[in-house]
């Protein structure tokens, strides 16, 4: 009996035709900095990247611009939670470091399996700090709303809160922070593997003093392509007031194993 042995080419053309083939079944996001109400399938594990900079801020020239690399594994636990491990790390023109260590925990209120109609979330995520430069403890919470067709035009909406907790370190000072964040967007098909988004984010300090400390408005596109189990989505904000960075472009990229 004759084996058939795939050699370089065989293999990248049966790669080729299973992508092809196979349902779209990662979290992809259609959006920057937006969250939204997809999961990762039960038993999957995606390794999701972002990479975005932060241009300079008109009100404050003398900041640097700051690059920051987010990666991490994603966990799909049931049809309704998913939680993520993700480490960040920070550069700027003279220094690089790690970041943050995070622990998110997103919740679908209905199945990953229900795509159409008002799809609500909810995401808390722990973010604990590995240097100086990240501040104190975080706890995010954020309520995320999507309405609409995968297939069709979809709207979204987030609301949450982001709480700094110095407490929690005894190396940190102050009180806690709270800073508010809202966004709205919406996105469109091109095809069957192409959607063009468009987002409108803004943060405003409620109480204490959270980083940045003044009121910021972004506003900008993004080009979604997803194909399979592979999802990458691109796009820049820019800044709409002078407490604002003029320009943040970001690139995220997903693989479902």
């Amino acid at each position: 009996m004759t084996r058939w042995r795939a050699g370089p080419a065989g293999l990248l053309l049966a790669l080729v035709l299973g992508l092809g083939a196979s349902p779209a079944r990662a979290a992809r996001t259609f959006h920057l900095f937006m969250d939204e109400s997809q999961l990762v399938a039960e038993g999957d594990v995606e390794l999701e990247t972002w990479i975005w900079s932060q241009g300079q801020i008109p009100s404050n020239t003398a900041r640097p611009t700051t690059i920051w690399f987010w990666m991490g594994p994603v966990v799909g636990i049931s049809s309704h939670l998913e939680l993520q491990l993700p480490l960040q790390i920070v550069g700027v023109p003279d220094n690089t470091v790690l970041d943050t260590l995070s622990l998110v925990a997103r919740y679908r209120i209905f199945p990953r399996e229900q795509d159409a109609g008002f799809q609500p979330l909810i995401r808390m995520e722990y973010q604990q700090p590995l240097s100086a430069y990240a501040g104190p403890p975080t706890l995010k919470v954020l309520l995320v709303g999507t309405y609409g067709d995968p297939g069709a035009v979809q709207f979204t909406a987030n609301m949450g809160v982001e709480l700094g907790l110095p407490f929690l370190q005894s190396s940190a000072t102050g009180s806690v922070s709270v800073l508010g964040t809202a966004a709205v967007g919406f996105s469109i098909p091109l095809g069957r593997a192409l959607r063009i988004a468009a987002e409108l984010d803004g943060q405003m300090p409620l109480a204490g003093q959270p980083r940045p400390n003044l009121a910021q408005l972004f506003l900008g596109p993004s080009l979604a392509w997803t194909r399979g189990p592979i999802w990458v989505t691109f796009g820049n904000l820019f800044g709409l007031t002078r407490n604002s960075n003029r320009f943040l472009p970001k690139v995220l990229w997903g693989i479902t194993f």
